[in-house]
């Protein structure tokens, strides 16, 4: 799936010209594996923020649903209703 500039040009070229050129071919094989690196973390990522979403709804669910339960329990426990007012 490579391709190689220095095959395709021909063996005419000058050797300075092949060096510079087998160089930056390096330098985009290892900018290539970085960018690979960064997308995987980024979606990592990404799914994390998905999880944190998800627990973020639960919790306000919990404590609405603890906040109405702990309402109605003092309520009928009198606790309220024996406190003067």
């Amino acid at each position: 799936m490579e391709v190689r500039l220095s095959k395709v040009m021909g063996d005419d070229m000058e050797r300075p010209d092949r060096d510079r050129i087998t160089k930056m071919e390096v330098e985009i094989v290892h900018l290539s594996n970085q960018v690979n690196r960064m997308a995987k973390q980024v979606a990592e990522m990404h799914d994390l923020l998905q999880q944190a979403r998800g627990a973020k709804y639960f919790i306000i669910a919990a404590a609405a649903v603890g906040g109405f339960l702990s309402s109605k329990l003092a309520v009928w426990s009198g606790i309220i209703g024996g406190l003067p007012r």
